[in-house]
């Protein structure tokens, strides 16, 4: 006779798919979100302060001693302090990287602050009140953003020799778009430190602005740090291609053919570069060389598809992208890349869908290397909009060869929840917690296929070892929902305390939470608790669903719990106008019953009862009924 609606009886809004940082007095400093936050080194660490702390007295009489009038500090160049000065520099500065590491961000930059303050050209206080300003200032606080830029420039130019600061300067630099100012930084660090670090940060500056030649010149120095590689040798191929320097692009190729005379990939390039400059013939013949020497080749047979595409031999075309896909030998990176321009082709040209849908066929009917050939056939079926009975196979022989791929298993889940397969879910949810684990959408679904089933303590369980991936990253819906699952299954277990809980649970994620407010009203009306609170929660799922029968008839029975008898006869009429004489609508019937019985009018009241009775699963709420048919009364 409970009236809650179940996960798989209402309407699911949870499918996978969903189908399925100057900062002013005391202000709280908060790390902006955003590109213009630098990257900071931090560097020294607290054993760091504590020596630094323990020499301070020595520092700072030695500086006492080499002049009682005045010294000047070796990192403060142009200003001399007084001896008290440089101690209170010294104070205030340390302190403030103590609270750095303690992450109190206000303290250090009044500490930083008040150390400017005594030595304004202090490069290491400049440096790191740059990096507040740049680090909790917001992404459209430009004016923060130019102060803690200018600081980085006046340290750079106070100690020219820290590669740190150049170095975030730079990447700052970088981070605003100023790619020549980043560049030219970049070239004085390599210029006095030429290490491999540095080269390679300026390499992709000069590739991110578009400075091909310099790239070039870049790599070449690297080439003279380390020796000439493979890698490296690729890369000023590229480079020089898109230079549109054919010379150099085809001597950089060459020279790799004649280093690494056993791979072919090479022998490709140097084909695919002729290609692109309109000497057809020339790339033929190598690719037909390289093809002849290893007739599975990946990357002569693309090249190969790609010539004929360009040539408009489209029968050569089709004929080896057939050969390539229905070759056992052929990898699966060539099978994927034939069938995706084969398919992007048909797709462009709108054509009909049969004869690569023939092919993919043939393809998954062979043993899979891996997802991908799947994956694109789901992908073209998609996209040429066909059904999803078509879909599901592909999908069920993509997760045979990668069980463990959470994407394919949520799309068929969003298929089989379509079809009301809910058998099947259960199998497929529970695999999937075998692979992924921490995914609780597995443990959910489960549950409510589970629950279905009629299997409350099994469904329970899942539940209960799910609930542990619930956390403040899943998506407040659904982590309402699994909350209000748990609640169902707590009640349906006997565990009302626990049911409570977990509802109160579901409606602090989501307080409209329509399905958890009805079925908790209802099982606190059960109790003849609350009564006045149910009846709160229930007239809010009528008034977002005024014509749901059950959340009619959910509010008609509080009504009548709370004995306002006229009142839940209204509702219960509502709500049987809305309910079809069928099995699984008992209970609305029973009440309905129950309520006229109150109003007085009994004959109706019995006429309900009957086909209560008659609708009924179980033994023990025909026998309730069948009681109150023959008594005619409560």
């Amino acid at each position: 006779m409970a009236k809650a609606v179940s996960a798989t009886q209402a309407k699911n809004k949870t499918t996978p798919d969903k189908e399925l940082p100057i900062f002013p007095g005391k202000r709280r400093l908060q790390p902006a979100a955003g590109k213009n936050r630098p990257v900071i080194k931090m560097q020294p660490r607290h054993i760091t302060y504590l020596i630094l702390a323990a020499l301070l007295p020595l520092l700072t009489a030695c500086k006492g001693s080499r002049s009682a009038a005045g010294t000047t500090d070796p990192i403060m160049p142009g200003r001399t302090l007084s001896y008290e000065d440089s101690r209170r520099f010294d104070a205030y500065f340390l302190e403030s990287l103590r609270q750095r590491e303690k992450g109190n961000y206000d303290a250090q930059y009044e500490l930083l602050t008040r150390a400017l303050a005594v030595n304004p050209d202090a490069a290491e206080a400049l440096y790191e009140t740059a990096l507040l300003k740049l680090s909790f200032g917001g992404f459209d606080d430009t004016t923060h953003r130019a102060e803690g830029e200018a600081m980085l420039h006046r340290a750079v130019a106070l100690a020219p020799d820290n590669p740190t600061y150049k170095e975030t300067l730079a990447n700052q630099m970088a981070r605003e778009g100023n790619y020549a100012g980043a560049i030219n930084l970049y070239k004085t660090m390599v210029q006095h430190h030429p290490t491999t670090d540095n080269i390679t940060a300026l390499i992709a500056l000069q590739e991110e602005s578009a400075d091909f030649a310099g790239a070039i010149e870049s790599i070449t120095r690297l080439e003279e740090i380390e020796g000439k590689n493979e890698r490296y040798s690729l890369e000023k191929f590229r480079l020089y291609t898109q230079l549109g320097d054919n010379e150099h692009a085809y001597a950089a190729i060459e020279d790799l053919c004649a280093e690494y005379p056993g791979d072919l990939r090479y022998r490709v390039l140097m084909g695919d570069l002729y290609q692109q400059n309109g000497y057809n013939e020339m790339a033929l013949a190598i690719y037909r060389d390289v093809l002849a020497v290893e007739p599975d080749n990946a990357y002569g047979q693309i090249s190969l598809l790609a010539y004929y595409k360009k040539i408009g031999q489209d029968s050569l075309y089709h004929a080896l992208v057939e050969e390539v896909v229905l070759n056992p030998a052929a990898t699966g990176e060539a099978k994927t890349e034939a069938l995706r321009g084969y398919m992007a082709d048909n797709l462009q040209a709108g054509a009909d869908s049969t004869a690569v849908m023939r092919l993919f066929s043939r393809a998954l009917a062979m043993p899979q290397e891996n997802r991908s050939l799947a994956e694109l056939c789901v992908y073209y079926m998609m996209m040429r909009g066909m059904p999803e009975k078509d879909i599901k196979p592909v999908l069920e022989k993509l997760l045979e060869t990668e069980p463990d791929y959470t994407p394919a298993r949520m799309s068929l889940l969003n298929i089989l929840l379509k079809k009301g397969d809910m058998k099947a879910v259960a199998r497929l949810c529970h695999d999937g917690a075998l692979y992924n684990p921490a995914e609780p959408v597995f443990y959910y679904y489960e549950a409510a296929a589970l629950m279905q089933n009629e299997q409350n303590a099994e469904a329970l369980e899942r539940l209960q070892r799910g609930e542990e991936y619930i956390g403040e990253d899943t998506d407040r819906e659904f982590a309402s929902d699994y909350q209000s699952m748990l609640g169902d299954l707590y009640h349906a277990t006997g565990d009302t305390r626990q049911a409570f809980s977990a509802y109160e649970k579901a409606l602090g994620m989501k307080s409209d939470n329509i399905m958890c407010l009805n079925n908790y009203a209802y099982f606190l009306s059960l109790t003849g608790e609350r009564l006045d609170d149910a009846a709160t929660m229930s007239r809010r799922t009528v008034e977002a669903e005024p014509d749901n029968a059950t959340y009619l008839d959910t509010y008609a029975w509080i009504l009548h719990a709370q004995r306002n008898y006229r009142e839940a006869r209204t509702y219960i009429d509502r709500a049987l106008e809305k309910t079809p004489e069928e099995k699984g609508n008992a209970s609305i019937f029973d009440h309905a019953g129950d309520i006229y019985y109150r109003c007085g009018e009994r004959t109706q009241a019995v006429r309900f009862w009957v086909k209560a009775l008659s609708l009924y699963e179980t033994a023990k709420e025909r026998a309730a009924v069948r009681n109150k048919v023959k008594r005619r009364r409560l």
